[in-house]
């Protein structure tokens, strides 16, 4: 049966590329709230070991923890480029949505998550292997995956943190599964709240989508038993496995020759550190995708580019010009999104940032380029925004820094960690 592409991929939030530090922060914070005993560290490592054998996998790979303390899957021998690592069954490896169903696809996938665990602490009526599969699910009652995933830190962060973006993925997020439960409820009126934020969790942390490169097949959503302990790179270079899924069978593969211990690395996706901080939980050591906003629209960067000329509101000209200089990068980078106050979608620019490095996108140019006619001029402005945008970070870091105690110290430390990075990244402009 003919494989299809893995074209994106949403996975576990215990990634061996986050910082060495925040990770040490992550241990002594889950050790506070949630005592870990050795037996229970006992049972997970031996319920990894009974997958792995179950997978004829146990000779390849094994699960271990990295030098940074996060558990991963390890290559036990040599593997070869192209070598299959992970020939996982379908039907008795993974939890899996439907696409015809009306329901959400997280929402589907954390019920199941729901009942797994539920099966797994007070019933005999389930499949060893998926018994073993709940055994090693970050457990119920740690501190949330991923900002996001806390409802009080979405509420202190909303109120205080100077991410206009993060701020706004965090409260949207929050609203839909307040919707969820409520839905949820109403079928199960035994379901906690705390029990499906957790498992909400588990599903935006660790699922995996697959899609048909043909388009014949919808996409699918899958919790997949052993494969979501691959963690990530954001680093092509550190990457040396990929998958591909069908309807039965999902398969990791070598994507070149991997060492005998070396950790096995997949990439999530080129998402930017907003994604990874609010839906797991870290940062990468590296990100290439890494990005600030400088302005939301076109519009909004032509008019600050008016004001940093001294050019007043009403000056004669300067309306019809921003008009044309609008339409023209709108046609060539334009987007179309939904105008919530007309109901119709319109084009409109919002590529305007600046990259890891200080790279500047072309539509960010190119909309100052036709207004001065000069693009070194329009680096200039460009440079004149970030350092504008920079001291604004830096003069709200002491107020920022001083409202985030009711956060757990690694949250604390990753709201930190991530505006430091957006500092870094508007202090360079190529």
């Amino acid at each position: 049966m003919r494989l299809v592409r893995a074209l994106e991929r949403s996975a576990t939030a215990r990634v061996s590329t986050a910082s060495a530090d925040a990770r040490r922060r992550r241990s002594r914070a889950l050790g506070a709230s949630v005592a870990r005993s050795a037996e229970d560290v006992e049972k997970q490592n031996a319920s990894v070991d009974l997958l792995l054998d179950a997978l004829g996998a146990s000779a390849s790979v094994t699960c271990s923890a990295n030098a940074e303390g996060v558990r991963g899957l390890f290559a036990k021998r040599s593997l070869a480029r192209g070598e299959p690592v992970l020939e996982i069954p379908l039907r008795e490896f993974a939890l899996m949505d439907d696409p015809g169903s009306q329901t959400t696809w997280s929402r589907q996938l954390a019920s199941k998550v729901v009942h797994l665990r539920r099966r797994a602490l007070e019933s005999d009526e389930m499949t060893t292997i998926m018994r073993h599969y709940a055994m090693i699910l970050p457990k119920f009652g740690a501190p949330a995956i991923g900002l996001a995933n806390d409802p009080s830190h979405v509420r202190l962060l909303a109120a205080q943190w100077d991410c206009k973006e993060a701020v706004t993925d965090m409260t949207t997020f929050a609203k839909q599964v307040e919707d969820s439960y409520a839905r949820e409820l109403e079928l199960d009126q035994t379901l906690r709240e705390d029990e499906w934020r957790w498992a909400v969790s588990m599903v935006h942390s660790r699922t995996f989508r697959i899609e048909d490169e043909r388009g014949k097949r919808p996409t699918r959503r899958a919790l997949i038993a052993a494969a979501d302990l691959l963690n990530h790179s954001s680093v092509k270079e550190e990457v040396n496995c990929d998958w591909s899924a069908n309807d039965e069978y999902f398969v990791v593969s070598a994507t070149r020759d991997v060492r005998e211990g070396e950790e096995l690395l997949i990439s999530y996706g080129e998402q930017c550190d907003r994604h990874f901080a609010l839906f797991y939980g870290f940062i990468p050591r590296r990100n290439p995708f890494n990005r600030v906003k400088l302005f939301f629209n076109g519009r909004e960067a032509l008019d600050w580019y008016q004001a940093l000329c001294g050019a007043p509101p009403d000056a004669p000209g300067w309306h019809q010009e921003k008009e044309r200089v609008v339409k023209l990068v709108c046609d060539k980078y334009g987007t179309y999104k939904l105008d919530k106050a007309t109901g119709l979608r319109r084009r409109v620019i919002q590529d305007l940032y600046l990259g890891e490095g200080g790279k500047v996108n072309e539509s960010m140019v190119l909309l100052f380029n036709e207004m001065c006619g000069d693009e070194e001029m329009a680096i200039a402005a460009v440079r004149e925004r970030a350092k504008e945008l920079r001291e604004k970070m830096i003069d709200a870091t002491e107020r920022i820094d001083s409202s985030l105690d009711g956060l757990d110290d690694y949250s604390r430390a990753l709201v930190r960690d991530y505006r430091q990075r957006k500092i870094h990244i508007l202090s360079h402009v190529t």
